[in-house]
């Protein structure tokens, strides 16, 4: 029997141990994401492997036993610490053979070597982790197992905070990595010393070492594998559905991720304090379906609650948006997946000293449920239809268990329970818009990236929108600025023969380069399928630019497309990505410009068009620094000048811009093309020089948005809570004490 100080120190190695592995996972993440694209593909390509590997450490781990559990425990967290600090180095070597590059191969070959390669990178680290979980189970025995899992997983909530609050955008990413080992190191070393002065034996009689599974337990197994898949399909269901009213923040992402960590570790606990009191039968049945009408009442709840509407931050701070965000969060989460959170330790309960090869069932088939739930359920039935087929996989689960116990009248109210809260439910979703009032939704994608929808607005005019609330523009109000967006930067050209847009959005800045003669090619890498579909239905003012022969459309992201092109080009042009959603931050990065540096040819620019709007005085000009680190010669233009919507772009080349060129350029277009007539600035009664802001040099080069450390990605949130963005008097007065200021050459666009 284990002594309580013992049991106790256990528990607190077990917590330390949890949060170094959520750290983990959250670092590899974006350096996955760094290598091969800030991807859905990408992130699913990391929890494969790290899910993958750790159910090989489960299962392996659950079919020997230790003499020395703790020792083994402890050895295993030194191993894993020793190969995560190799994982940056390995990480970068693949990144830099030819499956870095989106452009060999098939897809289906190049993405499965790259799960291949990745699998094996991290499962040294992953297979030792998880070879961790059977060790401490066999230390701690059945009586303290759920408690010991319970505190794991509380370990991993505080390290999803961590990770998100400080590391990240303090000590930087991969540091962040080497952190978690170091941690992790000293829990091992700590398990060593504790094994040492408790003279740890090996298990008593009481105390069985894990075998393989009982006869008559493949019902227990396949409850395992339903509790894994189902819980990670529901927590990439729940992180979409937030995305509908949230700012999609690296902060907001974690608020879920944490509540969901907060409601497994609260069933979990659950278990364990209800102890030997009901049999592990009876308790899943009433979890399962319990927990299966608590799933389909959330998403009325979460309807009603939100009605659909963008959550403000009311000019508070991020604290208070995020308190916020939490409590709407706890609500609509936090019952289900405590509910169902239960299933995993009775499974234990029932099985004991079965832990390891029923963990490894559940983590692959979680690894299962996330890919399943993003690339077949929701693209498949929506997102109403894929929480309702798992509130039905669970109510199938305690509907065997009750029958086989021959509780039928349980069932019976289960499933009135169950269609009840089904009908209203609908109900809501019927009755609640999710547009805005004269809107008319003309068609809708279920992307991995969420909804895409195409909308006919109250004027007449089209609109392509993500997530309800962001929108890529119109086919009326937005069509002049986006066209100027596509033409400034091929003026100040003057001759490109090849030419890159990074974003299609409406394609309407694309489209602007159909109106010069010089482009060859015109190439549109853009992430999301999707978003090629809906442009096809803007044709009208995109001038049929995705089909159109002059025209290629990479579906790609656009910082692996530049990253592995072997072609140069005249001129990039980057179009507006929301600084403050998770991970966009990459795209206004040193590394992202030095790769669009080195795909320019000799003389080539590349534009970085921002909304001014999105970014506080200071974001704005961490990216202006980050670019002009880069680029010898930076300018700034006006897209749009206007105070409320001000958008404006860096353009970045090796020499200065040609400005009298650039005028003579415009006039010449002017005369001829569509697209800039009646446009104040580009038409034929306009002038460039309105345009034209001045020359940027580094106001804080100490202070530079990187890979290791994307400031902007977790400032401008914080901008956009405290409703400090540039627009109105704000930007007014940035204009005057700042921009007005910078120098201008002579022929500052003089016609």
């Amino acid at each position: 029997m284990r002594s309580p100080f013992a049991v106790v120190l256990a528990f607190i190695l077990f917590f330390c141990s949890g949060a170094a592995a959520l750290v983990y996972e959250v670092s590899w993440a974006r350096q996955f994401g760094d290598a091969f694209g800030h991807t859905v593909q990408s992130s699913a390509l990391v929890l494969f492997s790290y899910l993958g590997g750790l159910a090989l450490g489960y299962g392996l781990a659950g079919r020997r036993a230790s003499r020395r559990p703790l020792a083994a425990y402890g050895a295993l967290e030194l191993g894993a610490a020793a190969w995560a600090c190799a994982v940056p180095t390995l990480l970068g070597c693949l990144a830099a053979s030819p499956l870095g590059s989106p452009d060999p191969g098939p897809w289906a070959l190049r993405a499965g070597l790259r799960a291949a390669c990745s699998f094996a990178l991290l499962l040294p680290a992953t297979a030792a982790l998880g070879a961790t979980w059977p060790r401490m189970a066999a230390y701690l025995t059945p009586r303290w197992l759920g408690w010991g899992y319970a505190f794991n997983t509380a370990g991993a909530l505080a390290g999803t905070l961590l990770a998100t609050v400080y590391l990240l955008p303090v000590a930087g990413v991969r540091t962040s990595s080497f952190l978690a080992a170091g941690a992790a190191a000293g829990c091992g070393l700590a398990a060593l010393a504790l094994s040492h002065m408790t003279r740890e034996a090996p298990p008593a009689a009481d105390e069985p070492a894990p075998e393989t599974l009982p006869n008559g337990a493949a019902g227990w197994l396949a409850l395992a594998a339903l509790s894994g898949f189902a819980l990670l399909a529901l927590q990439v269901l729940y992180l979409r559905l937030f995305s509908l009213v949230f700012h999609n923040s690296t902060y907001t992402f974690g608020v879920v991720l944490a509540v969901f960590l907060l409601a497994l570790a609260a069933g979990t606990a659950l278990v364990a304090a209800i102890g030997s009191r009901a049999a592990p039968a009876k308790l899943a049945a009433l979890a399962s379906g319990a927990g299966a009408v608590a799933v389909v009442l959330s998403i009325g709840l979460f309807i009603r609650l939100t009605g659909f509407k963008y959550v403000q931050t009311g000019g508070g701070s991020l604290m208070d948006y995020l308190w916020s965000a939490s409590r709407l969060v706890v609500v609509v989460v936090l019952p289900p997946v405590t509910l169902l959170g239960m299933l995993l330790p009775l499974v234990w309960r029932a099985c004991p000293g079965q832990v390891g090869g029923l963990t490894a069932a559940n983590a692959l088939a979680s690894a299962a449920g996330a890919l399943a739930a993003s690339f077949v359920l929701l693209p498949g039935v929506g997102l109403w239809g894929a929480f309702a087929m798992l509130a039905g996989a669970y109510a199938l689960a305690s509907g065997s268990l009750l029958l086989s116990r021959g509780r039928r009248w349980v069932l019976l109210v289960l499933l009135t329970a169950l269609g009840a809260v089904l009908g209203w439910t609908w109900a809501t979703i019927q009755h609640t818009s999710a547009l805005r009032p004269g809107d008319t939704l003309l068609r809708r994608w279920e992307s991995a990236y969420g909804w895409i929808d195409v909308v006919r607005q109250a004027d007449e005019s089209l609109a392509i929108r993500q997530n309800l609330h962001y929108s890529f523009g119109s086919s009326k109000r937005s069509v002049a600025r986006n066209y100027r967006q596509g033409h400034l930067p091929l003026l100040l050209h003057g001759e490109p023969a090849e030419v890159v847009f990074l974003g299609l959005g409406t394609g309407q800045t694309a489209a602007a380069a159909l109106s010069h003669d010089a482009p060859r090619g015109i190439v549109v890498a853009e992430l999301i399928p999707e978003v090629v579909e809906a442009a096809r239905l803007m044709h009208a003012t995109n001038l049929g630019l995705v089909d159109h022969p002059r025209v290629t459309v990479a579906v790609e992201d656009g910082r692996r497309f530049l990253h592995g092109q072997t072609k140069r080009f005249d001129v990039i042009v980057s179009d507006l990505f929301v600084p403050w959603e998770s991970q966009t931050g990459y795209l206004y990065t040193v590394e992202h410009y030095r790769a669009a540096r080195r795909a320019l040819k000799p003389g080539g620019l590349f534009c970085q068009w921002l909304a001014l709007y999105q970014l506080g005085p200071d974001d704005f000009e961490t990216i202006a620094d980050s670019f002009a680190s880069v680029f010898p010669h930076v300018t700034l233009w006006w897209a749009e000048p206007r105070l409320n919507v001000a958008v404006l772009g860096l353009v970045g080349s090796d020499r200065a811009p040609d400005l009298a060129q650039a005028c003579a350029a415009r006039a010449d277009l002017a005369a001829r093309a569509q697209s800039v007539r009646g446009d104040p600035h580009l038409g034929s009664d306009g002038t460039m020089r309105a345009l034209f802001i001045g020359r940027w040099t580094p106001r804080r080069p100490d202070r530079l948005n990187t890979d290791e450390h994307p400031r902007v990605e977790f400032a401008a949130p914080v901008s956009h809570a405290e409703d400090r963005q540039l627009y109105d008097e704000l930007l007014r007065a940035y204009i005057d004490e700042v921009l007005s200021k910078l120098p201008k050459p002579e022929d500052a666009g003089e016609e």
